[in-house]
């Protein structure tokens, strides 16, 4: 008798992990994963909470994405469609769309545009196409969700021909992401999300704020590429454009130097300057995280410099969360989402205590991301 082909298997793959999760048609979790530390030391497969360590570490998502196909084996036998998170959309793909030949070739035109994430997915979707031929392959878009935002909103105040000959405006990005949690916070409040106006800060390495009016996205921190915005793990978020030019002359510095800084080197870990990882930023600063040793005891500097990009990081939540505010004409709720905003309760305590000096009585939420969740529901149609 043959195996009924009619579960989905989401991949969502970022700069060093992958997930994976696998729905049956009910979107009922059957079951979900996790491959860490691609392409670093110390590679791991974590499936169903039961950790796999490995001889040598994954190389890439490629080989990150057979090895658990290796381990899926009977799972896979009853997939019927594969659901990807693909960054960047451009303003082409603003809905989800199945992905053949012709697809592909027009999402590798956006590789410059996310060098980081792009090349990952679209690697992602190639290694599932060879390792389960005859399966339909789907593309969820980041960019996506900003379908709705106004032109007079995202478009830069440069010349309009780079705009029509080249794409150059706000995308934004983690709009899979905002679109999940604004859906969730409506049916948690058990209001009708077409009634309400959202702030949802999507904060962790990578972050972002997307005001939602009714439904709709009408802004978001994120522009041409994820690097704009908040201050972020390594990203150094708004940016005088000027400060590049004048490094690069000064420090001769190349394109590709000056992006590198700008990508892998600002942000929480220029300022702090001894790692990323905002629990370390935390505990210097003077506050506790239960469960969480930090690696070293600080010193003076590194204390005085924690603390400092900690105000950082807060302000500019604020100031967005201000801003959005009047644009929305008043916000129900704020909603906190993603690692830090999950699970650290002091950085949503700073927040708020800033928010209330100017928006009395706000009042805020948090709201587990589950971006597999929303892809299967998006993608769910092209099985049917």
């Amino acid at each position: 008798m043959a195996v009924k082909r009619d579960q989905i298997l989401v991949i969502n793959s970022g700069s060093a992990t992958l997930k994976f999760k696998i729905f049956d048609n009910r979107l009922n979790l059957l079951l979900s994963g996790i491959a860490e530390k691609i392409g670093r030391p110390g590679s791991f497969i974590e499936i169903d909470g039961k950790k796999i360590a490995l001889n040598k570490s994954l190389k890439n998502h490629g080989e990150a994405l057979n090895l658990v196909f290796s381990k899926l084996a009977g799972p896979l036998k009853t997939i019927g469609l594969i659901g990807h998170r693909v960054v960047h959309g451009g303003e082409q793909f603003n809905q989800p769309a199945l992905i053949d030949d012709k697809v592909l070739a027009r999402l590798e035109k956006y590789r410059p545009l996310a060098p980081l994430h792009n090349p990952i997915n679209l690697a992602c979707v190639k290694a599932c196409q060879k390792a389960l031929p005859g399966i339909k392959n789907a593309a969820v878009f980041d960019t996506a969700f900003y379908k709705t935002i106004p032109d007079y909103v995202y478009l830069y105040a440069i010349p309009y021909k780079y705009y029509k000959d080249l794409g150059v405006r706000r995308y934004g990005f983690h709009g899979i992401s905002h679109q999940f949690v604004a859906q969730e916070a409506a049916r948690i409040l058990k209001k009708p999300l077409n009634k309400l106006k959202l702030i949802t800060c999507h904060l962790g390495s990578g972050c972002s704020i997307t005001a939602t009016k009714f439904g709709q996205a009408v802004e978001t921190s994120m522009g041409f590429t994820p690097l704009e915005g908040l201050t972020m793990g390594t990203r150094s978020g708004d940016l005088d454009p000027a400060v590049a030019f004048y490094l690069m002359r000064r420090l001769k510095l190349n394109i590709d130097e000056m992006e590198a800084i700008l990508n892998k080197k600002s942000g929480l870990l220029g300022i702090f300057g001894y790692s990323n990882d905002l629990r370390d930023i935390i505990v210097a600063s003077g506050y506790k995280i239960s469960g969480y040793q930090p690696p070293k005891k600080f010193s003076a500097r590194e204390i005085k410099l924690a603390k400092l990009a900690l105000k950082m990081f807060i302000y500019d939540i604020v100031r967005y969360i201000g801003a959005y505010a009047m644009i929305l004409g008043g916000v129900d709720y704020i909603v906190f989402t993603a690692g830090t905003g999950e699970r650290n309760a002091d950085i949503r305590n700073l927040v708020m205590k800033d928010v209330r000096k100017f928006i009395k009585n706000a009042k805020s939420l948090v709201v587990p991301t589950n971006e597999e969740l929303m892809i299967a529901r998006l993608v769910r149609k092209f099985s049917l």
